[in-house]
């Protein structure tokens, strides 16, 4: 990472305490994200009855659906509550939910694998919503796209060393010890946000009321807003981008199946090799965000380039990675993928940041994640359902990145006004939020 993205965190230094609790918090996360997939393999194998590739899609399928679930509320929390202490209080409940999965020993508890995950995913909704709305009140409007890009060049980071470090201690210590770790780093991350100092709750015209978020009411009246400021489309990037969620659900089936060797007794080569296949999605991700920066720029039709060609460089990767029979090659592929995904994540995200104001950024977020989520669940589902088919591994990844590329070219076209006339936005919109033009543009929205 550049010296430049550090910049941000010395110069910002609420913004560093934030940036140190996403790094101990998702450390734990990638830890336990491959200490679960080795026991889902190691407990389910390829004698269960719903077939391996079943097993590891509803294992995404479930860390997606309960934030899809939980967004509409999430995001009004998130713009109502403290959030610094939504965000304490989401790290505390994950600890204890992790801390279950250790007591999760034979093939009869699978089903707990699979509760718990969902549950500790519900809780983590309430923690993003909070942590996307509070991190452009950390850093100056000037420091807004470096401080997420260095977010995301950590995310990866975190995501490649977590990874590895994730397999290899699951091959000398075993899955159960990886999940008390994972607890640890949630109470480390909570530790770190308790000084935060945030600007106060925002004042909201609109009340808070249940009917409202059954009905999906503030969702719509988020929606509303981004498309006043005329950034509509672009909450719907990683939406379209959710086709790729069968990418996830391929990475653990080659790394259980292609080059774990997917038999009786080595769950510990699935682990290096999931670890080995996770790593390189991070550099991927680490390097994607800074290199669309440094060639193609930080405004608004800079970024709108960006997600498009995100969606075609993780396509064209990926469908290479389904050629490779050697893990180093399998592993430099998913990283190329990765460069195009982590561009179109980072910067739609940017992009719709700098519009819309923090009245409704929680909602905004939560409406961006409840499409975002449905989508990754059915893509994962749909990779799995494909290989236990098929049989293929490589025929499932092409499938799922002709489906990819189709996608990108189809929200390109949709996205075709954005940023097209005026200047690019250099700083956020005045957060002074004036009343919805009527509850006509709620309902058409």
């Amino acid at each position: 990472m550049s010296p430049t993205l550090f910049r941000v965190a010395r110069e910002n230094p609420q913004f560093a305490r934030l940036w140190a609790a996403q790094i101990v918090s998702q450390s734990g996360d990638w830890l336990n994200r491959v200490a679960v997939l080795t026991l889902i393999g190691a407990l389910g194998g390829k004698e269960h009855a719903a077939g391996i590739g079943a097993l590891f899609g509803v294992e995404l399928v479930l860390r997606l659906l309960p934030s899809a679930l939980l967004g509409p509320l999430a995001g009004p929390v998130a713009d109502r509550l403290p959030r610094r202490w939504l965000m304490v209080a989401a790290d505390v409940g994950r600890a204890l939910v992790v801390t279950g999965l250790f007591f999760v020993r034979e093939p009869a508890h699978l089903p707990w694998i699979y509760a718990l995950v969902a549950l500790q995913m519900g809780i983590s909704i309430f923690f993003d919503a909070a942590r996307t709305g509070a991190l452009p009140a950390t850093v100056g409007p000037k420091d807004l796209h470096d401080a997420y890009t260095l977010s995301a060049a950590t995310w990866s980071v975190v995501l490649c060393v977590g990874a590895l470090v994730g397999g290899l201690l699951v091959h000398a210590m075993g899955a159960h010890a990886v999940f008390l770790v994972d607890a640890a780093t949630y109470v480390a991350s909570a530790l770190c946000l308790i000084g935060l100092k945030l600007p106060p709750t925002p004042v909201h015209p609109e009340r808070f009321r249940w009917r409202d978020v059954v009905m999906l009411t503030e969702l719509r009246r988020g929606f509303a807003h981004a498309r006043e400021r005329g950034v509509a489309p672009v909450l719907f990037a990683k939406t379209f981008w959710g086709a790729a969620g069968g990418y996830l659900v391929l990475l653990a089936l080659a790394g259980y199946e292609g080059f774990g060797q997917g038999a009786p007794g080595a769950a510990e080569h699935s682990a290096m090799a999931i670890g080995i296949l996770y790593a390189a999605r991070g550099v991927g991700t680490g390097l994607g965000p800074v290199l669309g920066r440094t060639f193609l720029g930080g405004g608004d039709r800079a970024l709108k380039l960006q997600v498009s060609l995100g969606f075609f460089v993780a396509a064209a990767g990926y469908t290479a990675f389904g050629f490779c029979d050697r893990l180093g090659y399998a592993a430099f592929w998913v990283g190329v993928g990765h460069l195009g995904g982590a561009t179109l994540w980072v910067s739609s995200t940017v992009l719709w940041q700098r519009h819309v104001a923090d009245a409704y950024r929680g909602r905004v977020f939560a409406l961006e994640f409840l499409t975002m989520d449905v989508s990754f669940a059915a893509g994962g589902a749909l990779a799995g359902a494909l290989f236990d088919a098929t049989g293929s591994l490589a025929t499932s990844v092409w499938v799922v990145s002709g489906l990819v590329f189709v996608l990108g070219l189809t929200w390109t076209w949709l996205a075709r006004h954005v940023a097209k006339d005026g200047e690019d936005a250099t700083t956020p919109p005045d957060e002074t939020v004036a009343p919805l033009a009527g509850s006509a543009v709620v309902e058409e929205a």
